[in-house]
């Protein structure tokens, strides 16, 4: 029987934008620990600092807001301490694709078992819309009212140009669809990336609903291979959304130390005290 989705709720009230995509983001995470039968004190989420940041406070698990762009390491840090948490990263496209783009490379090359939600709203939102590196260039935004000189990135050539072992795209209006592909990531053992086209109705109104269910088309099934997974990633004209790509055949980071081969403990638990009274005499 799933945990009831009320388990995981607070009393604190969301301040999210009227329409806003977090909204049902934040939902979706809490159907999706519901349904995986993930209890709330099993569930590690690292916060960014942004729009999404503020959903830390509004779901009942181990959360922790660490700083901009560094959700990822603080998520590596709790799997490897103890795997026996559901890990995820809950982070913006501005501090993943700017302080924190080293982060999101070396997750996916060692190939940690986490999972990484990506909000890709094209914008810093909570500091009022500046340019982010997904924002279209030329696109006039606070600060460049003349437009966005830099070229656009795309998360979809970044992750899966460094071998990701799995990458999905979601659409924070479509809450079915955004379940399945949470509960996929999760289950996936391995690094799972999961881009989240978001709708900020505030800072980036030309990606409404409207023009996002003219654009989106979801695929029935994950294609066979990266060079696939890259061409069916791309979104000149139509958006594929679903689980794109996976491979399960890559070991993770822990399967590959040689000196945890045969231990059955996790590292929180062999944290010991140590008397370190003879040290401390040498500091009078």
């Amino acid at each position: 029987m799933a945990i009831p989705v009320t388990e995981y709720n607070t009393n604190v009230r969301p301040t999210w934008c009227v329409g806003c995509g977090n909204y049902a983001i934040n939902t979706a995470i809490k159907k999706t620990l519901s349904e995986l039968d993930i209890k709330p004190n099993q569930a590690f989420i690292s916060f960014d600092i942004g729009c999404n940041g503020n959903g830390a406070d509004k779901i009942k698990v181990n959360a922790f807001k660490g700083l901009h762009g560094r959700a990822i390491p603080l998520a590596i840090g709790s799997h490897l301490a103890n795997r026996k948490m559901t890990v995820i990263a809950d982070i913006g496209d501005g501090g993943t694709l700017h302080e924190g783009i080293e982060h999101l490379i070396h997750a996916v090359r060692s190939n940690y078992n986490i999972t990484i939600l990506i909000h890709n709203n094209e914008n810093f939102a909570l500091t009022t819309g500046q340019a982010t590196a997904t924002t279209q260039e030329s696109k006039p935004m606070y600060g460049l009212p003349d437009g966005k000189p830099e070229r656009e990135m795309y998360i979809s050539d970044l992750v899966l140009g460094q071998r990701a072992t799995f990458f999905a795209r979601a659409y924070s209006g479509d809450m079915l669809q955004m379940i399945e592909i949470f509960k996929s990531a999760i289950n996936h053992k391995g690094c799972s990336i999961v881009e989240i086209l978001q709708y900020c109705p505030t800072y980036n109104k030309e990606a409404n609903p409207e023009w996002f269910a003219q654009k989106i088309q979801k695929l029935a099934q994950p294609v066979q291979s990266l060079e696939e997974a890259i061409k069916t990633s791309k979104t000149e004209e139509k958006i594929n959304t679903g689980v794109i790509y996976q491979d399960q055949s890559i070991p993770t980071f822990y399967d590959r130390l040689q000196n945890r081969k045969n231990i059955n403990t996790e590292l929180v638990e062999e944290v010991k005290n140590y008397d370190i009274s003879n040290l401390l005499k040498y500091l009078d």
